[in-house]
């Protein structure tokens, strides 16, 4: 059981993806969410209420007060699950990484786990409304740890962090060069 703050960055192909992580993940943790998440009664409150952290994805201010918020939580000690590509694959191959979370962790200085959560997105893709049937043959592999206090290049860290969940990922989930966004 780790004792200090890491941000974790798993790829991100479904609903079922928070439920995993919170049932697989042995410590307490909080999530980056987008505002509508919080919005849904019960779960989202309970987020809330536990201090998660919420993010208007189109809202430039809302995104620079998450960048805050999500920085000062690292620093406060408190672990953090960041999906770095930003949304749900439509078809759970990886998709290109946003900075943000890279820029976090090094503000906070705190260590990077990526997380490759493999065939997940095959129980509940995005166009259910409700899981196909109880998955299978999931797997979750929590990968090496990458230290931002040699390496304060978030950059670098993102092409580590993708690098490593890629080749993590089963073949049908990998996706080929698309590492860095414009954002």
């Amino acid at each position: 059981l780790l004792k200090e703050a890491v941000l974790y960055v798993p790829n991100h192909t479904s609903y079922l993806d928070i439920l995993t992580l919170s049932g697989f993940l042995k410590r307490p943790f909080k999530y980056i969410s987008k505002i509508e998440i919080l919005r849904i009664p019960l779960i989202g409150w309970a987020m809330g209420f536990a201090g998660h952290v919420a993010l208007k994805r189109t809202d430039r201010r809302s995104q620079l007060e998450t960048f805050k918020a999500a920085v000062e939580s690292l620093s406060n000690g408190n672990s953090i699950v960041a999906f770095p590509e930003g949304t749900r694959a439509l078809n759970g191959k990886l998709q290109k990484f946003k900075r943000g979370p890279f820029k976090m962790a090094t503000a906070a200085n705190v260590d990077i786990i990526p997380i490759a959560i493999c065939d997940l997105h095959k129980w509940h893709p995005p166009s259910a409304l409700l899981p196909l049937a109880r998955p299978s043959g999931v797997q979750i592999k929590v990968l090496p740890r990458i230290s931002t206090k040699d390496n304060q290049d978030a950059d670098d860290i993102l092409d580590q962090a993708f690098d490593a969940i890629n080749a993590a990922l089963p073949a049908h989930q990998q996706h080929g060069d698309l590492r860095n966004s414009d954002l």
